[in-house]
């Protein structure tokens, strides 16, 4: 099936860090990211296809990722009902089985978004033109997408790592820990878990992004962004391909957990843990756009 091409644009980073507000730019720079959408405009089709039960125990075999990658695109874009074959069909049930209503699996996503996304037609960019969706835990298979994805683009956001440790969203450190080598300990604190993943993961993507990416990788740090959000606005109209004369959302920045980490006991931190962090929160600053 002939796939059309366009511009890609994908964003990511931990839960809670900031990203709906650079779905919202971005939508509202006409790039396409789905129309099966959460309150903070995670694709839910990607949540689907990439939040799996039996993915979060132990790393998905690199064939799983090629498929879920191969039906998102066609999802997004010419649509899955008039072209999918029987495997890929058994596929979806079978997630779509484990999820909310009737499964148990609490991915975000419910069993409506996999009918939904097995019903799927012809999208706005079934043509071509700019496309991307807003997904946190996008950032997981950040060099698979890079690599299958053609024009493909990433936004990552980046908000401080001791808010995040006190973060009441730990869903990512609990299923994708296992990715990074890290695993709950008994008796270490969780937002010492959770410091560790993010400082874990945010070094993967950075590493990858810098690397392999240059020119179509940008990181955000989310206080940054809440002090010039104008600023981040150009770059990410540039970067996506977006309608350069659009106008940016209104009320976009609610920072009010900015500065959370000062309300509770950072004692529980390890020295050489907050060391590691400050370390690399500084180099992020001096490498940001």
């Amino acid at each position: 099936m002939n796939v059309p091409t366009g511009p890609i644009t994908a964003i990511g980073g931990l839960g809670g860090s900031g990203t709906r507000v650079v779905a919202a730019m971005l939508r509202q720079a006409g790039v396409f990211i789905g129309e099966d959408l959460n309150g903070p405009l995670d694709n839910l089709w990607f949540t689907v296809l990439f939040k799996r039960r039996n993915w979060t125990d132990k790393p998905p075999p690199a064939s799983q990722i090629v498929t879920a990658i191969r039906l998102f695109r066609q999802a997004m874009t010419l649509g899955l009902a008039a072209g999918l074959s029987g495997s890929d069909q058994a596929l979806i049930e079978t997630l779509q089985r484990d999820l909310l209503p009737d499964g148990t699996w609490d991915s975000g996503a419910k069993i409506a978004q996999a009918r939904n996304l097995l019903q799927s037609g012809a999208s706005p960019v079934a043509m071509g033109g700019p496309w991307g969706w807003k997904e946190p835990n996008t950032h997981v298979f950040l060099p698979y997408l890079d690599q299958l994805l053609p024009d493909f683009r990433y936004i990552h956001i980046v908000r401080d790592g001791l808010d995040m440790a006190f973060s009441g969203n730990t869903w990512q450190a609990q299923n994708w820990g296992h990715i990074l080598g890290l695993s709950p300990e008994p008796d270490v604190p969780l937002p010492v878990h959770q410091l560790r993943y993010w400082l874990a993961a945010n070094r993967r993507a950075l590493t990858y992004g810098q690397t392999r990416m240059q020119g179509r990788f940008m990181v955000i740090r989310y206080e940054d962004f809440c002090t010039d959000p104008m600023r981040y606005w150009h770059l990410i109209k540039a970067l996506s391909g977006g309608n350069a004369d659009s106008m940016p959302p209104p009320d976009l920045v609610r920072p009010t957990t900015i500065g959370r980490a000062g309300t509770n006991d950072l004692s529980v931190i390890p020295t050489d843990l907050r060391r590691e962090v400050a370390d690399f929160q500084l180099d992020l600053a001096n490498a940001r756009d």
